[in-house]
């Protein structure tokens, strides 16, 4: 075991040497690279139909908890995020596409247009090999990834906040030898369902919103949507105009009372204090999928309580005391 690489006991479902290498590689240039690679292993899992949280979603999460006190990793939370990775089924032919294009030598001939059209009319197929070459033609960068994550981004309600993980999830270290497995995971996430089309961009920002959505919205797809807004991304003018599209068509019930508290679980936050709920959460006696659910919809609480005013902490530490307790 001592010369076994932690993705490799991952990929070949070893959990003990998993355990043995996450918790003997906990100093921070060794916690960055045992993040990455459970990134990695989570990138690759086997597309799941149920809904349920992907593990992307998950170890990103998890990786924010963590960068809270980098100092004393959290071994639960590593633990959880290599359990809940583990339970998935790995992908185990992904470069056999690019082989295969190789073959054909078209690597130079397709075009980000072509691969738009395909994955538009459904043709699956003929989109796995567009994109392909496209990834191959620009030296396996991850352009690829950011234009089918602009596709993904046509079914807001349905993609963004697994967009969203993964794009910050692969950003942690945008290793290139990595851009393939990444790009194949956002694919087969949009793979097999109807993509909408292409919407007009409107006048509508997550700002103009955000207190509303804070009061009765739903503030884990909203974290998601104001992060992918706010973030430096080349295709970021593509991904603004179908976030505004699905801003536009939001529908909140502004007539909803919150009964705010005074005692919740946002006063008086420091370093450890998400670390803590998110610790609680795993230890929990509820199902895995209820502890994924949770996970997430608190790393989005985080991310919305970091530049909120009182109001607004006041707000969703009600709304989330059950969470933040």
């Amino acid at each position: 075991m001592a010369d076994q690489s932690l993705r490799s006991a991952l990929l070949s479902k070893d959990k003990q040497a998993c355990y043995e290498l996450v918790h003997s590689k906990l100093k921070v240039h060794d916690l960055v690279n045992t993040i990455n690679d459970l990134i990695y292993i989570s990138a690759s899992v086997t597309h799941n139909k149920q809904k349920v949280i992907h593990p992307v979603c998950i170890t990103n999460s998890i990786k924010n908890f963590i960068g809270d006190n980098k100092e004393a990793p959290s071994r639960v939370l590593l633990d959880f995020a290599l359990e809940y990775t583990l339970a998935f089924q790995f992908r185990k032919n992904d470069k056999e596409t690019l082989e295969k294009s190789i073959k054909k030598g078209i690597a130079n001939t397709a075009f980000v247009g072509d691969l738009e059209n395909a994955c538009q009319f459904g043709d699956w197929e003929k989109s796995e090999s567009i994109m392909a070459s496209i990834f191959l033609a620009s030296d396996r960068s991850r352009a690829t990834l950011d234009a089918l994550a602009e596709l993904c981004l046509q079914n807001t309600q349905d993609n963004a906040l697994f967009t969203f993980h993964l794009l910050r999830a692969y950003q942690f270290q945008e290793v290139k030898s990595d851009n393939w497995v990444f790009t194949k995971c956002l694919f087969d996430k949009m793979a097999f369902h109807k993509l909408e089309d292409a919407h007009e961009p409107t006048g509508h920002t997550p700002e103009a919103v955000k207190d509303r959505i804070i009061k009765t919205g739903d503030i884990v797809l909203f974290s998601a949507i104001e992060r992918i807004w706010n973030g430096d991304y080349v295709r970021k003018r593509g991904y603004r105009r179908e976030l505004s599209f699905w801003l536009n068509q939001l529908i909140i019930d502004d007539d909803l009372d919150i009964n705010i508290i005074q005692d919740h679980g946002l006063v008086n936050i420091n370093s450890e204090t998400f670390i803590n709920y998110a610790e609680k959460i795993v230890k929990s006696e509820k199902t895995q999928n209820e502890k994924a659910n949770e996970l997430v919809t608190l790393e989005a609480v985080r991310a919305l309580s970091k530049n909120a005013d009182k109001q607004a902490l006041d707000i969703i530490g009600s709304r989330y005391k059950e969470l933040l307790s």
